[in-house]
């Protein structure tokens, strides 16, 4: 595999090219994933991941789309020695959209739709030099809140004769996730039965990201809660969503102490049962969950120390669980490994 990628002519923008030019263990983890993988796909299926997803015969590299890709080796490779493995397969008669995966475990069926979304909004505002302001679910009275906050802090610093900074909002990406799910829940099978689990795989960035996004579902007018501001009824087809750091893990992987980026073992991952689901599958849930290392159990009873009130707790549960629990206490690095 080395030999074939050392013939191609890749620009010098693009990751693997990167990664092998400074001997990056990111290549050499690409070529033990896609070597893996490749064992268990249609000459025509792998010829597809090559030349168009890894972009490994375009003349342009594409960084938003290749990470997209990346995250879907990543999880393909991961479960490619399970029975009945496939890629791209219609799993609803009524839609031609392809899910990304599907495998059999223990006699259950798994589909696996894989999102990966765009952040380059937020990334803008969170490169500059600024206060930046970002609410944990929807807000009414967000911008009322976000105008007296700032006026206390420019007020406060022109007491004290110091330099103003703008104010920033870090937008909040709801609206992402409802068209992930929407789409997702098109592409499932809308008759599927106890035996069949849906399964929409988010790839997020940091941990605070992810508490973001856990709070898409969870926190005020939350997608999986009773004043969801979507109607459950458009993402009733998906049974389980996972937030995976996945996307922390490939972009921009060169300015980051990391390792195993397409090892969907070495990931941090939280699944999330989807409460307005039209079946329980709670067997299903349970082997799924056996298959994919996840944290579930270990977050929900991590105790967030402190008097702060709980929904202030709620809204750091995941940075504070990951840096006080799995890294400082547990050793376990699953994002960037940062030097004592």
């Amino acid at each position: 595999m080395i030999e074939k990628f050392n013939s191609l002519k890749l620009t010098e923008d693009h990751y693997l090219r990167i990664a092998e030019k400074y001997g990056n263990n990111y290549f050499n983890e690409f070529i033990e994933s896609i070597s893996k993988i490749k064992n268990f796909l249609t000459l025509k299926e792998f010829k597809i991941l090559w030349d168009d997803k890894m972009q490994l015969n375009k003349v342009k590299f594409d960084e938003k789309a290749f990470i997209q890709s990346a995250c879907e080796l990543s999880v393909a490779s991961h479960f490619c020695e399970k029975e009945n493995f496939k890629v791209e397969v219609k799993v609803n008669a009524e839609n031609k959209k392809d899910i990304d995966v599907q495998f059999k475990s223990n006699g259950f069926i798994c589909n696996i739709e894989i999102k990966c979304a765009s952040f380059e909004a937020k990334e803008i505002v969170q490169k500059t030099d600024s206060y930046k302001f970002q609410s944990l679910g929807r807000l009414d009275n967000m911008n009322d809140l976000i105008s007296i906050i700032s006026n206390s802090i420019d007020e406060g610093l022109a007491n004290k004769g110091e330099k103003l900074k703008p104010h920033k909002v870090l937008k909040n990406m709801d609206n992402n996730l409802k068209d992930f799910l929407e789409s997702a829940h098109q592409k499932f099978n809308p008759e599927s039965d106890d035996e069949e689990l849906n399964i929409l795989l988010v790839c997020c960035d940091d941990p605070a990201d992810i508490q973001s996004w856990v709070g898409y579902l969870t926190a005020s007018e939350g997608l999986f809660t009773e004043n969801s501001f979507l109607d459950p009824v458009n993402y009733n087809n998906v049974d389980i969503v996972v937030f995976t750091n996945l996307y922390y893990k490939h972009k921009d992987f060169i300015n980051k102490n990391i390792a195993n980026s397409w090892n969907l073992d070495q990931t941090f991952n939280l699944g999330l049962v989807n409460p307005y689901r039209k079946k329980k599958k709670i067997n299903a849930i349970d082997n799924f969950y056996n298959e994919l290392i996840n944290y579930n159990n270990e977050i929900n009873q991590f105790e967030v120390p402190g008097n702060a009130p709980n929904y202030v707790k709620e809204a750091i549960r995941v940075p504070y669980f990951v840096r006080e629990f799995l890294e400082k206490e547990k050793g376990i690095y699953l994002f960037e490994k940062r030097k004592i």
